[in-house]
C-alpha cells in the first residue's frame, strides 16, 4: 500500500543511494567443507559463490592449490571488482601474483590482487598455491527508477549468538527506514545508515522512501535459537592403509574451531593435515563459544604384509561376461563382482548407464576395505559414484579411483559409461584369536594336552612355541613353565 510521507526527517533523502554492494568472505566466518587443498570445494554468501577445483575453503586462510581454478559467480548482480588479500606479498609464497586470468592485476610489493570487469561469473587460474586472508566481492546491483520495497539480508529465519542484518533498495537515491515491530504495532522509526545487530528474537519492518512516495512495508522475523555445533568429519574416514597419508578434519558449523587429540589427554587446534604412518586413533570435537559438539573419532590401521588382494583383470577374469551386452558376474577368491549392464572386452571391462546399470562387490570372507579402479581415459572412475546407503570414501584421480572403508558389500551407481583395465579389491585381515595363557595347542582349553605339546616344543624346537607357552611370564619357555602349568592343572582339579 502506498502512503504519503510527511515526517520531519524528509530532509535526509539527499543521502547516497544503495547501488553497489560488497560481500566479504573471511576465513572462520564463511567457509566450505575441506581444510586440505586437494579436491573441489565451494562457499556461498549473500548470493555470491566462490569455488575451487583443488581448494580448501574451510581452511584459515583460504587455499587454492597449484594448477587449480577459482571461480567467482553471482546471482544478485554482475561482479564489478574482487579484491584478494593474500597471506604473502607479490613474488612471495602464497602471494597474489600466483593468480592469473583476464581482468586480473596485482602490484609488486602488495598482498592484494584485484579483478575488475562486469560479469556474472569469472575464473582465475593458479600457477602456485594461493592463500587468502580475505576476499571482497563488489556487486553492481540493478538500479530501478520505480520505488520498490527494501530487501533484508538475511530475510528472516533462525540465528545463534548475534546477527548482522543489512538493508538495500534497488531504487536509485531512495532512503530506507526501519523499526522494531509490525505495520500494525510500530516501534520508533530509524533511518537506515548501517547494519542492524540483533542478539535476541525480533521482528523488523522496513520501507523505502523517495520524494513524497513511500513503498510497501516489508516485515521479517529473526528467531534466536540455541547454538548447536555439528560433529567434525574426518577425511578420509576410518580405514586400513598401506602407505603413509594425511588426515584432514572439517566441520559444517560456520565459525567452529576444531580440536583433536591422539590420546584424549592433550588437545591441539586443528590447522594442518595430520600425518598417519602407523596405527593411529584420532579424537576430535568442534567448539563455538562455550558450546561443544559430540566427540568423534577415527581409527587408521596399517595393513599387515599378508593382506589379501583380489584383482579382477579383464584379460583373464571374465566370469560369465562377454562381448554381448548384458549383466555378468565374476567370482574370484571369495569376492564377487556384479555388473548389471556391461560387456567384457579382451583388455577392459565396460559398464553402461541405464535402467539395469549397477556395479557391486561382495565378500564372502572378511570385509572389503579398499577397491582400486585402473580406469581408461575418456571413461574414468569419476563416472561412478557411491550408491545411496553405502558408507566409505570414494575419491578419483582421472582416470583412476579408490574406495576406502569397511563393508562386506560396496555398490556404485554409474552416471556415465565407465571402463576399467583392472579392479583390485583388498580384504581386511583375518583377526587372530586371543588364547588363554597356557593354551599351547590353541584348542580353547588348558589341559594335559597342552603340557604334552609344551614338552615337545622344549625338546624339539622351542622357537616355534606360541606366546601362551610362557606360562610363568618370565620371558623364557622352559621346564619351569611345564612345572607351573602342571601345578595349575592340579590346583584346578582340586578346586583351589
Amino acid at each position: 500500500m502506498k502512503k504519503v510521507f510527511s515526517f520531519l526527517f524528509v530532509a535526509m533523502l539527499a543521502m547516497s543511494a544503495w547501488a553497489d554492494i560488497t560481500v566479504t568472505f573471511i576465513p572462520g566466518t564463511t567457509g566450505g567443507q575441506y581444510t586440505g587443498a586437494n579436491q573441489y570445494d565451494e562457499m556461498t554468501l549473500d548470493g555470491v559463490t566462490i569455488s575451487g577445483t583443488k581448494s580448501a575453503l574451510a581452511a584459515n586462510p583460504y587455499r587454492f592449490a597449484a594448477g587449480s581454478t577459482a571461480t567467482i559467480s553471482s546471482t544478485v548482480g554482475n561482479i564489478k571488482r574482487v579484491e584478494f588479500t593474500c597471506q604473502g606479498s607479490y613474488s612471495q609464497s602464497y602471494g597474489p601474483d600466483q593468480f592469473y586470468g583476464d581482468g586480473y592485476t596485482c602490484q609488486s610489493g602488495s598482498r592484494v590482487g584485484v579483478w575488475q570487469g562486469d560479469a556474472a561469473s569469472f575464473t582465475l587460474n593458479t600457477a602456485s598455491q594461493v592463500r587468502c586472508n580475505q576476499i571482497v566481492v563488489t556487486i553492481a546491483e540493478e538500479v530501478v527508477e520505480d520505488l520498490v520495497p527494501p530487501v533484508f539480508n538475511p530475510d528472516g529465519g533462525e540465528f545463534t549468538g548475534s546477527l548482522e542484518v543489512t538493508l538495500s533498495c534497488a531504487t536509485e537515491n531512495a532512503s530506507i527506514f526501519w523499526f522494531y515491530g509490525t505495520e500494525e504495532d510500530q516501534g520508533e522509526h530509524h533511518y537506515y545508515n548501517g547494519p542492524i545487530y540483533l542478539t535476541e528474537t525480533n521482528t523488523l519492518t522496513a520501507y523505502s522512501l523517495k520524494g513524497d512516495e513511500i513503498s510497501d512495508y516489508v516485515t521479517v522475523t529473526f528467531t534466536k535459537v540455541e547454538q548447536t555445533v555439528e560433529a567434525p568429519v574426518f577425511s578420509p574416514a576410518s580405514c586400513y592403509f598401506e602407505d603413509p597419508f594425511e588426515v584432514t578434519i572439517s566441520c559444517a558449523t560456520p565459525g567452529a574451531t576444531i580440536y583433536y587429540s591422539l590420546d584424549q589427554d592433550g588437545w591441539t587446534t586443528f590447522s594442518t593435515p595430520i600425518p598417519v604412518t602407523d596405527n593411529l586413533t584420532i579424537w576430535a570435537e568442534a567448539v563455538v563459544g562455550d558450546v561443544h559438539s559430540e566427540m568423534v573419532s577415527a581409527t587408521y590401521t596399517k595393513l599387515p604384509d599378508n593382506t589379501v588382494k583380489v584383482t579382477f583383470d579383464a584379460s583373464f577374469d571374465t566370469g560369465d561376461g562377454s562381448l554381448d551386452r548384458g549383466e555378468y558376474t565374476i567370482e574370484k577368491d571369495g569376492v564377487t563382482m556384479y555388473v548389471g549392464d556391461g560387456t567384457v572386452y579382451p583388455d577392459h571391462y565396460r559398464i553402461y548407464t541405464g535402467e539395469n546399470s549397477a556395479l557391486t562387490f561382495t565378500s564372502s570372507t572378511t570385509p572389503i576395505i579398499k577397491i582400486e579402479f585402473e580406469g581408461v581415459s575418456g571413461n574414468p572412475a569419476s563416472n561412478l559414484k557411491l550408491a545411496e546407503g553405502y558408507e566409505g570414501t570414494f575419491t578419483t584421480s582421472d582416470p583412476d579411483g579408490v574406495w576406502e572403508g569397511l563393508s562386506q558389500e560396496v555398490a556404485f551407481e554409474v552416471t556415465k559409461q565407465a571402463r576399467f583395465y583392472s579392479i583390485t579389491v583388498t580384504l581386511a585381515p583375518e583377526e587372530t584369536p586371543e588364547y588363554q595363557l597356557g593354551d599351547v595347542n590353541h584348542d580353547g582349553n588348558v589341559d594335559i594336552a597342552d603340557v604334552t605339546d609344551l614338552i615337545d616344543y622344549i625338546l624339539f624346537d622351542v622357537t616355534l612355541a606360541p606366546a601362551e607357552a610362557d606360562f610363568n611370564q618370565d620371558g623364557v619357555v622352559g621346564i619351569a613353565d611345564v612345572t607351573d602349568l602342571i601345578d595349575y592343572l592340579l590346583s584346578q582339579s582340586h578346586g583351589e
